[in-house]
């Protein structure tokens, strides 16, 4: 007799660090609408996704495509980065962030970050720019936003751009704004894990003037200006063969399918941000206790005027804990902790930039992400945090 054969086991974690948002009657009424139009290329639906990010971020220079990775890449084109010249930026992200100066082919400039936050370091930035630089690319890790005037103060000393990359703080603020009024140019990800998603998505914020504006509004379709060829639902104005191309630009606009799931985000915007905030605060109080402190988990720091919107929520653990087992060991509790990241400066693709980077290898090394999510009530945070402490508690005896 043929024994049956069984099925496999998944673990299925009770506190996923990622869990998509979408309201699905509200999306497919809004991905219907566009399927019976006849109109699946950018038009309307991205119009009315673009106008509600203006005034969402409080900014008039905002532009709508279909990635970060996309919004990257025309922020380092309107800095001037062509091949040769250089980019400082940060190791501890994603790939995704370094890629486009690489394919740019321009050099990436390693800069240090500063451990206890995550975020590159700016008193490290200065020694390292030379003729060839053209930007400083910061990332805004977890969620927590950079030291973000300093970098400014370094960058405009210079001459040269600052690049934010906000893939993980939408709704963070610096200084009561949005983030994207302190740099020359802020790229957001509307991509599925994100706070807020359109399946896949990016924007950038033009913080310079705004002949940069209307150039990279034409870059990211091909380099026609399509505000001048076309109307608001995509039609063409007049014969397509009228357009001029002055300079070749990308196939970087997002579609009507993509801004119709975004389009079903708009009603939550608000409500998914602040829960990601408040767990974040409600970690921060938790670890940062008097009971807690005996722990040595280290929270993050961030700048005073500045409010996170805690993506996920990164600790640093003790020097002598096993990392990787107590990451085990919260997976088996059905929490999905973990490492997002880790740097880049050892891939082998960026082997021509390789250098010594002490204090990213040691957050590397002690970095943890908690779920933080709008999935998570604050009792699971508090649940989550007394697991941590009764791991640590059984690992160091």
């Amino acid at each position: 007799m043929v024994s049956k054969s069984k099925k496999p086991i998944i673990n299925i974690m009770k506190y996923p660090l990622f869990k998509v948002h979408v309201d699905a009657p509200s999306a497919l009424k809004e991905i219907e609408t566009v399927l019976t139009s006849g109109f699946l290329n950018e038009g309307e639906q991205v119009t009315k996704l673009t106008q509600y990010l203006v005034d969402y971020f409080n900014h008039s220079q905002t532009v709508v495509l279909n990635s970060c990775t996309s919004a990257l890449t025309l922020a380092l084109k309107l800095s001037g980065v062509t091949p040769g010249d250089e980019v400082i930026t940060t190791s501890m992200t994603c790939v995704a962030s370094n890629t486009p100066i690489h394919n740019l082919g321009a050099k990436i400039v390693w800069g240090d970050i500063d451990s206890k936050t995550g975020n590159i370091d700016p008193t490290k930035i200065e020694s390292l720019i030379t003729e060839k630089t053209k930007a400083v690319l910061c990332v805004n890790w977890a969620g927590l936003p950079c030291q973000l005037e300093e970098l400014m103060n370094v960058c405009n000393k210079h001459g040269i751009k600052l690049i934010q990359d906000a893939a993980h703080s939408f709704g963070a603020t610096y200084n009561l704004n949005h983030v994207c009024h302190h740099a020359h140019y802020t790229c957001y990800s509307l991509q599925a894990i994100k706070h807020i998603t359109s399946g896949d998505g990016g924007v950038l914020v033009v913080n310079t003037n705004k002949d940069d504006f209307d150039r990279a509004k034409r870059l990211k379709w091909f380099g026609i200006d399509r505000e001048a060829t076309k109307d608001e639902k995509g039609e063409w104005k007049g014969q397509r063969w009228e357009a001029d191309i002055e300079e070749a630009g990308y196939k970087f606009h997002m579609n009507n399918i993509s801004a119709a799931i975004g389009l079903s985000q708009l009603p939550h915007i608000e409500s998914l941000i602040d829960k990601h905030i408040n767990n974040g605060l409600h970690y921060e109080e938790i670890f940062t206790n008097e009971s807690s402190i005996k722990y040595n988990v280290k929270p993050l720091s961030y700048p005073d005027t500045s409010l996170p919107s805690f993506w996920v929520y990164t600790v640093l653990l003790p020097e002598n804990v096993d990392r990787d087992l107590v990451v085990k060991r919260l997976n088996d509790e059905g929490i999905n902790a973990g490492l997002v990241h880790i740097p880049n400066h050892n891939y082998t693709c960026f082997k021509e930039s390789l250098t010594n980077l002490p204090e990213t290898d040691y957050f590397s090394n002690h970095q943890i992400s908690l779920p933080c999510g709008w999935w998570i009530d604050e009792k699971g945070i508090t649940f989550i945090s007394n697991k941590l402490f009764e791991i640590l508690d059984d690992i160091q005896i």
